[in-house]
């Protein structure tokens, strides 16, 4: 065999290996261990081909080797150490070499007569055209009795090219295409605080029906008992937001705050070296990146064009900063939040939008990048002691979040975000609202961020503009229900999605 492929996979000696990979013990010493919900959400009993892509420094590559020692440790149908199967794929140049590896290990594997195989290549997106050696090893039969995950940290590449494999990634109900996201707020407190994670164990909130069941509950202005005993909790959680806001739920991020209370340089750095170093792959260009992207954190919350774009840059063309823009959409940078038709149900592509940044990490670490600041934590720090620049950016946070609910309940590989979440403002403006989901039942249920200390009845006023009087106001610290809307404080609300 090709000596890079035992180095690779050191457990095919003595499972125990697994122990002494760099990933793993970087894992094992660090302060906060995260463990993905995702994981959870992988099975290995079919032939399946999951793609596993997310922005950078999120930890893909970590995760594949906690999926690999689950395998080799737990009480799986794994007999023989030698069906696991890891492969780093940035050196293989093309689809041929990719082919010829997985053969060699096939060929290599099927003397020892193993039931079924796991293959983990990692880094798929570095391999020309690699969709078309998978393709043609499915077609073939070779990758029969075989699970697969690829992983890659080019978000554009994998996308795009997965596309490309219809029909041949197996059969079943759940979505193949995983995304591992930062943390959410509720992964970061239970991560942090092993109180708040048994709070979630005692009461079943690691059930995705049962927190949706509580947020609709709040629709229909209905508080469940829970949110009553996670509120004993409210003055810890505002504190653990407070920290979720300069560290976002990069791991890398939150280890270094925890163990120094800052953030060194190195890490903000690594995370745009690799952006950058993505996107210039497909050609984009660095000053348009950091013209666009000044531009769009400078106009965080508030309702744009591409041409209100276009005259911040050098760029002479909106349809230049719309390409670049749905690249970062692409790479796990930005949302795009577009105004909704309430007739219709649907997004209005043609009126302004509202651009959102998908964590407050890779928020600071761009926005710093882009002003010229070299002091990145304590940037951070200057913009959070700003109360008005921090409502902008918890209104990112709920933004994303919300995006993720959607997504939890409508699951599916072809998830437009665009289809389920929207803005609200009135045509010739005065009232608005900043979050209006459609629901199931083709319902719109709007709901409003008021990040501030009191709460007046002017503030629902937006909330009462959708039929069915049914809506949430998040709010800063105020919990109750208010006429016929239901008022939670945002960390509370965001612990449940």
């Amino acid at each position: 065999m090709d000596r890079t492929i035992p180095m690779q996979n050191p457990w095919w000696r003595d499972p125990s290996e697994i122990e002494n990979d760099d990933k793993i013990k970087e894992f094992e010493a660090a302060t906060i261990q995260w463990k993905p919900r995702i994981k959870y959400y992988i099975k290995f009993d079919k032939d399946k081909i999951y793609t596993l892509r997310g922005p950078r420094q999120v930890g893909k590559t970590t995760l594949i080797k906690l999926l690999i020692k689950d395998l080799l440790t737990e009480a799986t149908e794994v007999k023989d150490a030698k069906s696991i199967f890891y492969y780093t794929c940035d050196i293989i140049a093309n689809e041929k070499e990719l082919t010829e590896v997985i053969n060699e290990y096939l060929d290599w594997s099927g003397a020892f007569q193993l039931g079924r195989k796991y293959l983990f290549l990692d880094e798929i997106s570095s391999v020309k055209n690699w969709e078309k050696g998978l393709k043609y090893l499915v077609d073939t039969g070779t990758l029969r009795n075989t699970s697969v995950i690829l992983t890659g940290s080019h978000a554009i590449d994998i996308k795009h090219s997965i596309e490309r494999l219809p029909g041949r990634r197996g059969e079943g109900n759940e979505t193949l295409n995983k995304i591992l996201l930062p943390m959410k707020f509720a992964e970061f407190a239970e991560t942090v605080n092993p109180a708040i994670k048994k709070l979630f164990e005692e009461n079943h909130l690691f059930q995705t029906e049962k927190r949706q069941n509580i947020i609709s509950g709040l629709f229909d202005n209905e508080i469940d008992p829970v949110l009553n005993l996670l509120q004993i909790y409210q003055d810890e959680l505002d504190r653990l937001f407070e920290q979720y806001l300069i560290t976002g739920g990069v791991p890398r991020a939150i280890n270094d705050f925890f163990s120094k209370n800052s953030i060194d340089n190195s890490i903000y750095e690594l995370y745009i070296r690799s952006l950058i170093g993505d996107l210039a792959r497909w050609q984009f260009q660095e000053p348009y990146i950091k013209q666009i992207l000044r531009s769009i954190a400078g106009k965080l919350t508030t309702n744009v064009s591409w041409q209100s774009i276009v005259k911040d840059t050098d760029i002479g063309s909106h349809n230049t900063v719309s390409r670049y823009t749905e690249s970062l959409v692409d790479s796990f940078v930005l949302n795009i939040l577009y105004s909704v038709d309430i007739v219709k149900k649907n997004a209005c592509f043609k009126k302004e939008k509202k651009i959102y940044f998908q964590d407050p990490f890779i928020f600071h670490s761009l926005r710093s990048w882009v002003s010229g600041r070299t002091d990145y934590f304590n940037s951070t720090q200057s913009y959070l002691d700003n109360p008005e620049d921090k409502s902008k950016l918890v209104e990112s946070v709920v933004e994303n979040h919300l995006i993720r609910l959607m997504y939890n309940t409508f699951p599916s590989d072809v998830f437009a975000p665009h289809e389920r979440i929207f803005y609200w403002k009135k045509s010739g403006g005065g009232k608005e609202v900043d979050f209006v989901l459609r629901s199931k039942e083709d319902e719109l249920l709007p709901i409003e961020l008021k990040f501030q200390n009191k709460i007046q009845k002017s503030d629902y006023k937006g909330l009462v503009t959708f039929p069915g009087r049914k809506g949430i106001l998040l709010s800063k610290k105020r919990f109750d229900v208010t006429g016929n809307y239901a008022t939670i404080p945002v960390s509370l609300f965001l612990l449940i999605i």
